[in-house]
């Protein structure tokens, strides 16, 4: 590898085409880095050309002789061109949580990103966040950034915590059903295909159909009960002891109404069972709405 040297036009007329000539030699030596060094017999300071990427130097140009480059070793890199007298050494090791996406190499130090379901965070690779019920996805976590989350718009809803976006509520009309309870941003509209006006028993079509009875359970869950009072109600119909559990008013609604579709598929006596735990609980105005709802005696 010859040093750069830009060659001398005192004897212009030798040369056809002077600037040009001068212009791509000047080009050629930008094409390739350079450095200056000092001739260590002659003390002359000379431009010596760099090593590519993946070498080092391994002798220094001197007036007779270009640059001398040779390969990095195993588990060394020059990303760069270069005059480092060694490659650096391939120190990055993955950590914890983290996978490897770049070989060490003769051009490139090792790289590694933290794992699928994780982001980097101070040096750490940390699990994405989930959106908590009432709110989805608007951006899905990187290995380089958390889950970005927003409130679920009006129509759309959210009920546990995921990583996904949120989703819209169902349109009982559109499936030739009544709406039973509307939704909002912790869980879907509600829908029923109970016939109300078939009451012509004593007991009333929600203590008799399957789909009024279910539609009886919804209705009564997702009123606006008061915490206290919902938490109350739901320890009286599964007969367990009072105790604190730090739930949200969803996350009760959703425990309270699961366990309430279990107990009506196991044929229990749901809703007289509830109506009796309505009154209770001082849930008067509820227990009324219901039986008027659902032409309840």
């Amino acid at each position: 590898m010859p040093s750069c040297h830009v060659p001398s036009l005192r004897h212009p007329s030798k040369w056809m085409f002077p600037p040009l000539l001068l212009l791509l030699a000047e080009l050629a030596c930008d094409a390739q880095p350079t450095y200056q060094w000092k001739d260590a017999v002659t003390s002359e300071r000379i431009t010596c050309q760099q090593c590519p990427p993946g070498t080092f130097v391994a002798q220094h140009c001197s007036r007779d002789r270009a640059t001398v480059c040779e390969p990095c070793p195993d588990l060394h890199y020059t990303q760069y061109w270069n005059y480092l007298e060694k490659c650096r050494y391939c120190n990055v090791i993955c950590g914890e949580k983290q996978v490897e996406v770049q070989q060490c190499n003769a051009t490139h130090n090792r790289a590694c990103q933290c794992q699928q379901g994780y982001y980097s965070n101070m040096e750490f690779c940390i699990r994405h966040s989930e959106c908590p019920p009432g709110s989805g996805i608007v951006k899905p976590g990187t290995p380089f950034e958390d889950t970005q989350c927003h409130d679920c718009p009006h129509g759309f809803f959210s009920s546990n915590s995921s990583t996904n976006p949120c989703q819209p509520h169902q349109d009982c009309e559109q499936q030739g059903k009544v709406t039973n309870v509307q939704g909002n941003k912790y869980h879907d509209t509600l829908c029923m295909s109970c016939r109300l006006e078939r009451g012509n028993t004593t007991q009333g079509p929600a203590a008799e159909d399957d789909d009024c009875e279910q539609a009886m359970i919804d209705f009564v869950v997702y009123q606006n009960i008061p915490i206290k009072k919902l938490k109350r109600l739901q320890q009286i119909l599964e007969r367990s002891p009072k105790k604190q559990v730090p739930w949200t008013r969803a996350a009760i609604q959703e425990k309270f109404r699961a366990f309430l579709t279990h107990k009506k598929e196991e044929h229990s006596e749901v809703t007289k069972e509830l109506l009796v735990a309505l009154r209770l609980v001082k849930l008067h105005s509820i227990e009324e709405k219901v039986r008027k709802r659902f032409r309840l005696p």
